[in-house]
């Protein structure tokens, strides 16, 4: 019996007296301190390992396991997606290690000795579809969820519960693992992290049991190859990156006024060599990949990276911009823009008039849909001049016809158009805040995105029953810089500073939604727009550690949040990052909490 029930029995029979409970048999009270002392008391949040993001519920239970290249990997038979989960967790050590492991299959439902377990049987089902419970003795390590995912990031947290080394990797250098830059980095952020962890023989563990599910559904990033082109080697990396943070949506920003980049079989004007199509002509100066023979990806490669993600959990969402941000689609010659005066219009905005506008897109969706699997498929619906419509015959004569008042109307109807087609495929329609302008929209998803600016719209969404993602400028758009100070950061795009504190300020559940029902809140997402992205590391340096925040915002339980304490646990995932071979920007004086 720990010291301090003991002393609390010998006061017990005196204090009893004093409250006029001295009737109380003795067997009783000596079963209710024995169910005392047996009773886990859960550490003080300070002893507690650093873990980001944080689980709903840490014990630590003395001892520890050590992990070695002897340590078995095992999952239950048939389920190949808890195979996925198990075979990550054993790539990891393997490259800790040094040493092939390979995770096996078994029939067994409790851990052999000395082995790590991932196991569907006797979970939890309130966990949910990405919950888990990690229990770790001396003997080995059981993970039981009552989904593969859940699983996943139980492997996650082990590996987190371990030295720094146990997320050993490499950093990508200009496309390839490992290396040297081929030519000087142009400033700081555009140095490779990568990575000095030297190979381990041992892993050590604490024992701990650990219960945990995610806050929110919609965990994501959001990356943009339109305004610069990432390879798919990196965008595999930044998909790994994303899975260590439990973080389980990426976005591809696919396309947009400067440049198409996926491949369409139907219309290949859309994606010729060197996607010269691009309706910005300083695009191709600002690329830093000038040898790539082409700026787009073809559907076999996307295919790949749609693959390579859901073994790590992580969902990739398309966008495809409408009618809005169409600069490059305008430019493939497919007549998709207005009628004015008896000719094509320019500009960046399609013709939601004309049917054979819908035709086209419809077909663009059909074959994004055919690379894609995510049940959400993003069309953008932002920043949408509508100057050329309200000059339109075709838009006029929509407008007439369907009894619309204002081109804001139109895009009402565009957006609904194209989210009943997306609906009868089986999918949900998602766009930026600009689609619940002309109401809401039945089975659609919007992004609060415009801070401020867009709340009467979200209240108004809310009311009408409306699911939201929320990625406010305030804290989500992370190529806002982080510091004010132009000597030391890189350039950032538009006028805020995001620090690390300010994005893990993020409020999920605006009073707004709250006040209907906190549930329409699906999650959030960060954003990193590619306008003044150069280089991979520079990415990365944007992305961390402010993603750890996010990480922390998404998944964590609601309640009080401790910046003082996230901060010093931001400082044991950087050693993780240095391992991992990850770059990302030293928090400095900004940063400290107050």
């Amino acid at each position: 019996m720990p010291t301090s029930i003991q002393s609390l029995a010998g006061q017990l029979p005196a204090l009893l007296r004093t409250f006029g409970f001295a009737a109380v048999p003795m067997p009783l009270l000596r079963l209710a301190l024995l169910s005392l002392a047996m009773a886990v008391v859960p550490a003080r949040a300070a002893d507690l390992p650093a873990l980001i993001p944080m689980p709903v519920s840490v014990t630590l239970t003395g001892g520890q396991f050590t992990i070695t290249p002897a340590t078995k990997v095992l999952h239950t038979k048939g389920d190949a997606r808890l195979a996925d989960a198990a075979a990550y967790l054993a790539q990891r050590l393997s490259q800790a290690f040094d040493r092939n492991i390979v995770a096996e299959a078994t029939e067994a439902t409790e851990a052999p000795s000395g082995a790590i377990l991932m196991t569907t049987a006797g979970a939890d089902a309130a966990l949910g579809d990405e919950g888990y419970a990690l229990a770790v003795t001396a003997q080995g390590a059981v993970i039981r969820a009552p989904q593969a995912a859940g699983a996943f990031y139980a492997g996650i947290t082990l590996l987190q519960l371990a030295p720094a080394a146990a997320f050993r990797g490499q950093a990508l250098v200009e496309d390839k693992l490992g290396g040297v830059l081929t030519k000087p980095a142009p400033r700081p952020c555009d140095e490779p992290n990568i990575s000095s962890a030297k190979p381990v023989e041992s892993l050590a563990v604490p024992c701990a049991t650990i219960t945990d599910q995610p806050r929110f559904a919609w965990r994501g990033l959001l990356i943009d190859m339109a305004r610069h082109f990432w390879t798919i080697e990196e965008l595999k990396a930044y998909v790994d990156y994303l899975a260590i943070h439990k973080l389980n949506s990426l976005q591809l920003h696919l396309t947009d006024y400067q440049n198409w980049c996926i491949e369409i079989m139907k219309f290949p004007s859309l994606t010729p060599e060197k996607a010269l199509n691009a309706a910005d002509p300083q695009r191709l100066a600002n690329q830093t990949y000038d040898a790539l023979a082409r700026h787009y990806y073809t559907q076999e490669e996307l295919r790949g990276l749609v693959s390579y993600a859901a073994k790590r959990f992580v969902n990739i969402v398309p966008e495809i911009e409408m009618p809005g941000h169409c600069g490059a689609l305008m430019q493939a010659g497919l007549n998709v823009g207005c009628t004015i005066d008896g000719k094509q219009a320019g500009g960046g905005e399609v013709c939601p008039g004309d049917d054979h506008t819908y035709v086209v897109l419809q077909h663009i969706l059909d074959e994004v849909l055919a690379v894609f699997p995510s049940k959400y498929i993003h069309i953008g619906a932002d920043e949408c001049g509508k100057g050329n419509w309200g000059k339109c015959t075709e838009c006029r004569k929509r407008m007439q016809d369907e009894g619309l008042k204002s081109t804001t109307e139109l895009h009402g109807y565009f957006v609904g158009r194209m989210s009943d087609y997306l609906q009868q495929k089986s999918r949900t329609l998602v766009g930026w805040d600009e689609i619940l302008e002309s109401g809401a929209k039945t089975g659609a998803i919007g992004m609060y995105w415009r801070s401020g600016q867009a709340d009467k719209l979200i209240a108004n969404a809310s009311q009408n029953g409306q699911h939201l993602v929320m990625t406010p400028t305030a804290h989500c758009y992370f190529d806002f810089v982080q510091a004010p100070n132009k000597q030391s950061e890189p350039e950032g795009f538009g006028g805020n500073v995001i620090t690390l504190k300010t994005a893990y300020q993020l409020n999920p559940i605006p009073t707004e939604v709250a006040k209907v029902d906190p549930k329409l809140s699906l999650g959030v997402q960060a954003n990193l727009w590619g306008e003044r992205m150069k280089t991979f590391p520079h990415v990365l340096y944007m992305t961390y550690p402010r993603a750890c925040a996010l990480a922390e915002v998404a998944w964590s339980p609601d309640g009080p949040r401790d910046y003082a304490g996230f901060f010093q646990r931001v400082k044991t995932q950087l050693k993780r990052l240095d391992a991992a071979g990850i770059n990302y920007r030293q928090p400095t004086v900004i940063d400290q909490p107050e």
